[in-house]
């Protein structure tokens, strides 16, 4: 029996078909076993008939999916299909449900607390734990799930690693599920304890700085909008260090994010939008006060690297690992031919994997865009 599976299918194209659940399916049922977890992504239209489905066949398995701009494993991705990944040996699992996430997910902390503890994870499993979360997107809602995770974690820090759900396009519905149940405004997390060994979880950014570093002088942060950096309109001041007008910055606002600099890292955000008031709302908070800098494109060959460079200096080799990358990173590497690169140098590096593209990444208990994570299993 193997430890993991990934399967890919991209057959479904139209609502309601099935055809790459079945795909999917054969190749994960002829293993022997039912997994003991599953972690699945798809396109909208299909989410909800493939938790349907995941439940009915693998009545005992742990699944845990997430909506997804893009969804891929080694032997392939695309924008509409599905992805899984099925680990049938050497963790043990326990997940939960973080509901009214934009408003109030402290209210559901006991479910953290729980699965924490139904596990009995301790400080001897320091390294070999960690927590993956999807959580529904423009909610406001990744920083409040984060800080209920970091308040269940407690002196464990239990590493996280997620995304915030894709959404239909044109719209912002997305779905994340877990064991057979459909959630919007809600996290659905698993806490995962690997018994083979270790657990690292590796980041890299794909966008670059640049010598254009200020600070927030003016911030809203629980809707994420800055209205001043360096004391002038945040608009602005964005629009003189990028050198384009304030419309052609509207336009390309997703090309020019912004980074936080905490410590010797750099956590991206990204323009949603600017408001008319010449403030600038971010799909992620930003302090007041904070000091922040401009970024721009990185090259995507140097990205992939730099990425392969760190997973290459890991001292074990993975068994299996699961990988988030924004959708503005799959922009700029599809654009480039750069996305099918990245897919097969992981295979050859990461073990058996699959992989996410969201609205957003959250590591570090911090809400993130345009970065590549990928959680490495001995």
């Amino acid at each position: 029996m193997e430890r993991c599976i990934a399967a890919f299918s991209g057959r479904s194209t139209e609502r309601g078909q099935t055809y790459s659940f079945d795909d999917v399916y054969e190749k994960l049922s002829g293993n022997g076993a039912e997994p003991l977890l599953i972690v699945f992504s798809s396109d909208f239209d299909n989410f909800m008939q493939y938790t349907d489905l995941f439940r009915e066949k693998f009545p005992e398995s742990q699944v845990i999916g997430t909506t997804s701009f893009f969804n891929y494993t080694a032997d392939g991705g695309t924008e509409i299909g599905l992805s899984a990944l099925a680990v049938y040996s050497g963790i043990e699992c326990a997940g939960g449900v973080l509901e009214e996430a934009g408003r109030c997910p402290i209210l559901h902390i006991s479910a953290a607390k729980d699965a924490i503890s139904s596990l009995g994870l301790g400080e001897s499993d320091a390294g070999k734990m960690c927590c993956l979360e999807f959580t529904t997107a423009y909610g406001k809602c990744e920083e409040l799930v984060l800080d209920t995770l970091a308040k269940a974690s407690g002196e464990l820090n239990i590493p996280v690693i997620g995304c915030t759900a894709g959404v239909r396009k044109g719209t912002e519905r997305s779905y994340v599920s877990l064991n057979g149940k459909v959630y919007t405004d809600s996290c659905v997390f698993m806490y995962i304890r690997d018994l083979n060994g270790r657990i690292s979880i590796i980041r890299e950014n794909a966008y670059k700085h640049t010598e254009h570093f200020f600070q927030a002088t003016s911030v809203d942060c629980e809707n994420s909008i800055v209205y001043e950096f360096n004391n002038r309109p945040a608009a602005v001041w964005l629009s003189s260090v990028v050198g384009a007008d304030i419309p052609v910055l509207a336009q390309n606002a997703a090309r020019h994010p912004i980074g936080r600099l905490h410590g010797d890292n750099i956590y991206i955000t990204s323009v949603k939008s600017i408001r008319p008031d010449m403030s600038v709302q971010f799909f992620s908070g930003i302090y007041n006060y904070s000091r922040v800098v401009l970024l721009e494109p990185d090259d995507a060959g140097a990205v992939i690297d730099r990425f392969m460079n760190r997973i290459n200096g890991l001292d074990y080799i993975p068994s299996f690992s699961f990988a988030v990358n924004c959708a503005f990173d799959h922009d700029v590497f599809g654009s480039k031919g750069a996305d099918e690169k990245l897919r097969s140098k992981l295979a050859g590096a990461v073990g058996v994997y699959s992989g996410v593209s969201g609205c957003g990444e959250q590591t570090d208990y911090m809400n993130v865009n345009k970065t590549l994570l990928i959680a490495a299993f001995e």
